[in-house]
């Protein structure tokens, strides 16, 4: 199924998990307008932060099935990384769960769920011209996971009527998946008279500028890199007939470009200098546009063998594109040279390891592997490296060991569950293996698959003392949430 047929599917999954997580009766077209549910009468005041995160929750999971998605382990250690460096310069982000991820779309765009989830469409990434520019967007969406601003939207609407409050959510979350349709739906809401609702957005997006601002000031980040970003998108657009989405889900105005500047001005300047590995990761994305785009590869070919490739961003594109192409010989050589001038770079030593596994010379990595590893016992992205190059030189055993390590950190990660799984299979632990296969499902919202293994895991033998307990409360969850859909279900 390709991307334009995915779009709608998406859409309509947020729509629907939106009506049954937020407890309310499904609509009919033939219903009597005057008897619908007020919204102060079916959600109280305001919706919990219980409610945000199951909502947000049930939306993830379908999202993480989905083939937009981002999996590369490169892009996404790099998001959380940026993302969580602006959560803890927020205190009112400090105790609450978040969650970055990345959508692979050209558009250029980001949006927050409930529960802490914020995405990042990859042009938006590609699209920013400094990693404070790209901080400055995610601080803005923290701001809005702080701020609550959906329960407020909701507590503001209190006498909305059901049908109308679901649309326009509906419609604002299409957005970020199908710009034109989700727009079509906000326009439509609003010609049914809810202005009020487009109002009190601005509002919120008013709030999120103040304190996304403050956010990046106390992360180090350059905080004039929010309105430049804006008002570079916004000049951009100014001859088209299509501005870039975020405009569009992120109303914008003169006077809030001009109010953001004023608002900077109280914050000493400061000279952010971008990481080397944001602008590889701009790169690596790029890489995955560009793999069939025969004549920017042969450009790209034409000045590596003039030896006028020089940044560090444009050798680390050609790489990347050799390597997804098949000539990881000599992607590896060029990735190589890389990490030899920029020596400790994690991002430069997971490719590597990447172009040696796929020439079939991944036990060359290990000891850089092992060393990286013991300065940065917790990275992620290392850990997966080792772990592939581990299987692959069939010491599952080992690979099963460093993963389970850090476990508990990595347990919301479906790209590590799935390689602990193989691990696990592999070195013939196969009740854990059940277990973690149905802990990889289960985020995927497999929930009747998830069942299935983890009664495999629960009936068979484990030398821990602590799987069946683990196991049945697991298993119990997963009959409770099995039952709720089933519930639901029943009453549409």
């Amino acid at each position: 199924m390709g991307k334009s047929s995915m779009k709608p599917v998406l859409t309509t999954i947020i729509s629907s998990l939106l009506a049954t997580s937020l407890g309310f009766a499904t609509y009919s077209a033939s219903a009597n307008t005057p008897d619908l549910p007020k919204i102060g009468e079916t959600a109280g005041s305001t919706l919990s932060i219980a409610k945000e995160q199951q909502i947000g929750d049930d939306i993830m999971r379908r999202i993480r099935r989905s083939e937009f998605l981002m999996k590369d382990p490169i892009v996404n250690d790099y998001i959380q990384h940026l993302g969580y460096r602006l959560v803890a310069a927020n205190p009112d982000a400090l105790g609450r769960q978040f969650r970055f991820f990345v959508i692979q779309e050209n558009s250029i765009n980001a949006f927050a769920l409930p529960g802490g989830y914020i995405g990042l469409h990859s042009g938006l990434i590609t699209s920013s011209g400094s990693e404070s520019e790209l901080a400055s967007v995610v601080g803005h969406e923290v701001a809005h996971v702080t701020q609550r601003h959906l329960a407020r939207r909701l507590e503001k609407q209190s006498e909305l009527s059901l049908p109308s409050i679901l649309g326009i959510i509906a419609s604002v979350l299409a957005a970020t998946q199908d710009p034109e349709a989700g727009i079509a739906g906000v326009a439509a809401t609003q010609a049914a008279g809810q202005q009020s609702i487009i109002n009190h957005t601005r509002s919120n997006e008013k709030e999120a500028d103040r304190i996304g601002i403050t956010m990046l000031s106390a992360a180090g980040f350059d905080v004039r890199a929010a309105s430049d970003f804006f008002e570079t998108l916004q000049q951009s657009s100014r001859y088209t007939l299509k501005p870039p989405e975020i405009l569009l889900t992120h109303p914008l105005s003169r006077n809030r470009i001009a109010a953001a500047r004023e608002r900077a001005e109280l914050y000493p300047k400061v000279t952010h200098e971008d990481s080397l590995d944001y602008t590889l990761v701009k790169s690596r994305i790029r890489s995955k546009n560009l793999l069939h785009d025969r004549a920017a590869i042969r450009e790209l070919e034409k000045k590596y063998q003039q030896d006028e490739l020089k940044s560090p961003e444009e050798r680390y594109l050609f790489a990347e594109l050799l390597k997804n192409s098949g000539n990881s010989e000599q992607a590896t050589h060029i990735l190589s040279q890389l990490y030899e001038e920029y020596s400790g770079n994690q991002l430069l030593l997971f490719s590597l390891s990447e172009a040696h596994l796929a020439s079939g010379s991944g036990k060359k990595m290990l000891p850089l592997l092992e060393e990286q590893l013991s300065k940065t016992p917790d990275s992620t992205k290392l850990i997966l490296a080792t772990s592939e190059i581990y299987l692959k030189a069939d010491q599952a055993n080992k690979a099963e060991s460093l993963l389970l390590r850090y476990s508990d950190v990595n347990q919301n990660n479906p790209t590590y569950l799935k390689l602990l799984a193989k691990a696990q299979a592999d070195s013939g632990h196969t009740p854990e293996m059940y277990e973690t296969t149905g802990q990889y499902l289960l985020l995927l919202g497999d929930l009747r698959t998830a069942k299935k293994h983890f009664e495999l895991a629960l009936h068979a033998t484990s030398k821990d003392p602590y799987a069946q307990t683990r196991i049945q409360a697991r298993l119990e969850d997963v009959r409770q949430q099995i039952r709720a859909e089933i519930s639901e279900q029943s009453q549409r």
